[in-house]
C-alpha cells in the first residue's frame, strides 16, 4: 500500500515553476523581437552603403543572428516540453516528481540566460559597428565638403 501524502508547499512550488516557465515563452518572444529589430538595421540601413571589408562582419552578425533564431526554436521546444512535464505533475497528485525535474529546469533556466547574453553582446557589437560606420561616413561627408569649399 502506498501512503499520499499532501504537501501544499510542494504544489505551490510546482506551480511556481510552472509560471516562471510559462513566462520564459514571453522572455523568447521578446528575444525574438530584438533579433528580427537587428536584422532589419542590417539589410535596410547598413548593407547597402557598406565597403567590402564591412560586409564580411555583415556576414558574421547574420550567421550570429541566424544560430539564435536556431537556439531560439530549440528552446521554444524544451520549455513547451517541460510546461507539459510540470502541468502533468501539478495536475496529478499521485504523480511522482524525481530530481531530474529540477535538473531539466536549471539546465533550461541556464540556456535562457546565456541565449540573453549572447543577444545582448551581439546587439552591442552591432550598435559599436553601425556607430563606427556613420562617423566614417560623416567625416568622409566633412571632407568631401572641406575639399569643394577650397576649389
Amino acid at each position: 500500500m502506498k501512503t499520499i501524502i499532501q504537501d501544499s508547499e510542494l504544489e505551490d512550488e510546482l506551480q511556481e515553476l510552472y509560471i516562471l516557465s510559462n513566462h520564459w515563452m514571453s522572455d523568447i518572444h521578446f528575444e525574438e523581437d530584438e533579433i528580427r529589430f537587428l536584422k532589419k538595421i542590417i539589410n535596410n540601413y547598413l548593407v547597402p552603403g557598406l565597403k567590402s571589408g564591412q560586409l564580411n562582419e555583415i556576414a558574421d552578425f547574420n550567421k550570429t543572428l541566424t544560430r539564435q533564431d536556431e537556439n531560439i526554436a530549440n528552446l521554444k521546444n524544451k520549455i513547451a516540453g517541460l510546461l507539459k512535464f510540470i502541468g502533468g505533475l501539478v495536475n496529478d497528485s499521485n504523480a511522482e516528481i524525481r530530481i531530474d525535474l529540477v535538473e531539466k529546469f536549471a539546465a533550461l533556466e541556464a540556456e535562457m540566460k546565456t541565449l540573453f547574453e549572447s543577444v545582448k553582446q551581439v546587439k552591442k557589437s552591432l550598435f559599436s559597428f553601425t556607430e563606427e560606420v556613420m562617423k566614417a561616413e560623416c567625416n568622409a561627408f566633412t571632407d568631401q565638403i572641406t575639399q569643394s569649399l577650397f576649389i
